[in-house]
């Protein structure tokens, strides 16, 4: 078989490309062509990730793999797999990894699983979680490469038993370095002071990014800073209790959620600061475009997080579910602008050497003419 010839089915689980995994898979759907690769996808029905293919000329299968009935979501895979005959089916997630090893009858010779963070249940009964796990550690046989984007989920997944580390790889997450935006439209936008300090969160509205202990932080960070904003881009099914938690705390002034948006470049370029606090999570997007933009970091240190922020020296790092620690670092970053504005731009220069998006593009296409050759031979 010819390189060049290489088809590649990509499985996504859902369709907002505001996700992590989503967010890959769209990069992939932009710039897998143009390295001599044929790419179709298989995904919910409508979305961006739809929309965005279909605009690139790319196939789309829809098919019920977000949630439901798990035969159907299978059934759909092993159709899909049998007239379009991709030579790598390349699922993204634990749920479209469950669909295409279950689905493809060769899933053991073609089957690229992209791990976007490994959960490990913490939120779960016990018995869910031990089921979840059991299912994942007995697919694993069903895998021809694990992609990890981070070496902490490579370890972490492998101490699970969710994945063999003879046959996994870390490719971290890569970006593109920005376009610049004119300053100004998104404190405009809030009705927020130019000279006013601005910290910027982005994140879905629950558990993982626990936004609970950011705002128990903020509330601290208020009493010494009355004039500084918090502005949370986000939804999900947190987000009335987050906003009970502020009106308890007295901040909600100080605060403002906003709705999610396609193009966070106004909302990077107007913040002083970045702030996640999440409890788990593989190689975050937010934190690479952060830094791209110049922004310093303040972030829980968690799984991927700290091999991209280099505490101290291109953001500060933080322990999980602390919110006087994390006070104390978003205090500092008020206090201190010139040398958190320092931060800020050693945190760009190694976004920009480290965390490219073309790279991370080629090492993701040589893994799949990798397999491809293997899954023909």
């Amino acid at each position: 078989m010819a390189a060049d010839a290489a088809r590649i089915l990509l499985i996504a689980a859902a369709t907002s490309t505001t996700g992590g995994g989503e967010h890959h898979v769209a990069d992939l759907l932009r710039h897998l062509p143009a390295r001599g690769l044929e790419v179709s996808l298989l995904c919910p029905p409508g979305g961006d990730l739809t929309r965005l293919a279909e605009s690139l000329g790319i196939r789309v299968e829809n098919a019920p793999v977000a949630s439901g009935f798990p035969v159907a979501g299978v059934r759909a895979v092993r159709s899909a797999v049998a007239h379009l005959r991709p030579h790598v089916v390349h699922a993204h997630g634990s749920r479209a990894a469950f669909y295409a090893r279950m689905g493809d009858p060769s899933a053991a010779k073609r089957c690229v699983y992209t791990l976007h963070g490994i959960e490990a249940g913490l939120n779960d009964p016990p018995l869910l979680r031990y089921r979840r796990m059991g299912v994942g550690r007995a697919l694993r046989s069903r895998t021809a490469r694990f992609v990890c984007v981070c070496e902490a989920d490579r370890q972490k997944g492998t101490q699970l038993g969710l994945l063999d580390p003879e046959r996994s790889v870390t490719i971290h997450n890569g970006i593109e370095m920005p376009e610049p935006v004119e300053s100004g439209s998104f404190r405009g936008e809030l009705g927020i002071n130019e000279r006013a300090p601005l910290i910027l969160s982005i994140g879905r509205f629950h558990e993982q990014k626990d936004q609970h202990t950011l705002i128990e932080a903020w509330a601290r960070v208020s009493v010494r800073f009355p004039s500084a904003t918090l502005a949370l881009i986000g939804s999900g099914p947190l987000e009335s209790k987050l906003r009970d938690l502020a009106n308890d705390r007295s901040v909600a002034h100080t605060l403002r959620f906003v709705a999610p948006r396609p193009d966070l470049r106004p909302a990077y370029t107007d913040a002083d600061s970045f702030v996640l606090s999440s409890r788990w999570e593989g190689l975050p997007y937010v934190v690479l475009e952060a830094m791209s933009h110049g922004l310093p970091v303040i972030a829980t240190a968690i799984d991927g997080i700290p091999e991209a922020v280099i505490d101290r020296r291109t953001g500060l790092l933080v322990p999980p579910a602390d919110p006087r620690v994390l006070a104390e670092a978003l205090m500092w970053a008020i206090s201190e602008p010139d040398k958190a504005a320092r931060l800020g731009v050693a945190g760009r220069a190694r976004v920009a050497a480290e965390f490219g998006l073309a790279p991370m593009v080629e090492k993701v296409a040589a893994l799949y003419r990798e397999v491809a050759a293997r899954s023909t031979s």
